[in-house]
């Protein structure tokens, strides 16, 4: 019996079906066409050993007009923009008070910080950023304040909940699930006083 050479149109074809696309590819997986002809994908390539909070939902890769490349990131928590493998948290502000509209409270022995700040807005997982708070007392010093936190509970239209983490580790690792709690020293504790910058709610119009 003579042998019959085949000849295959070269792409995938998913508007037919499989009986229907005589002489073509109907489905793939890891492969490209060159020349006509089918090859596997060479593999993949890690982009940077660098970390962003969330799921990623989107990736908009675009190239400003000094030639610069750029990969938009949008997550379920945050919008990121990638350059040179770092990634620059460029999610919108919602909203900024006034020094001294948001007040802090703690017990002993608790991680969890209630911040008072009047028709705040918040939702479940919202981040906010404090600046030019002081010294709770003990190990909630002025540098665990001012940094950002994610909100964790809402207790009312006036009021959320935080938990406090330690500066230097938030620095070295962002990564929400390597972040260590704290508890707070026996020290008596005082109330005080921040800015506090809210970023806009993603979660809600992601999940």
């Amino acid at each position: 019996m003579p042998l019959t050479k085949l000849q295959f149109r070269p792409g995938v074809n998913r508007e037919t079906t499989s009986y229907t696309n005589e002489g073509g590819w109907f489905d793939g997986d890891k492969v490209r066409f060159r020349f006509g002809t089918p090859e596997k994908i060479g593999g993949w390539e890690k982009l940077s050993s660098q970390s962003f909070l969330g799921t990623a939902r989107a990736l908009i890769p675009f190239v400003s007009v000094g030639g610069t490349s750029y990969l938009g990131v949008g997550t379920h928590l945050k919008y990121y923009l990638e350059e040179g493998g770092g990634y620059n948290d460029i999610t919108p502000l919602r909203e900024t008070t006034a020094a001294g509209a948001a007040t802090f409270a703690a017990s002993n022995g608790s991680s969890i910080i209630t911040v008072t700040d009047t028709a705040h807005g918040c939702s479940e997982n919202d981040f906010v950023t404090f600046s030019g708070a002081a010294s709770l007392g003990g190990l909630v010093t002025a540098a665990v304040l001012n940094q950002e936190y994610q909100v964790f509970n809402i207790v009312n239209t006036s009021s959320y909940q935080i938990k406090a983490r330690a500066w230097p580790l938030y620095l070295t690792s962002p990564s929400m699930g390597s972040t260590r709690l704290l508890l707070l020293s026996p020290t008596d504790l005082t109330e005080e006083t921040a800015v506090v910058r809210l970023s806009v709610n993603t979660k809600s119009q992601q999940d």
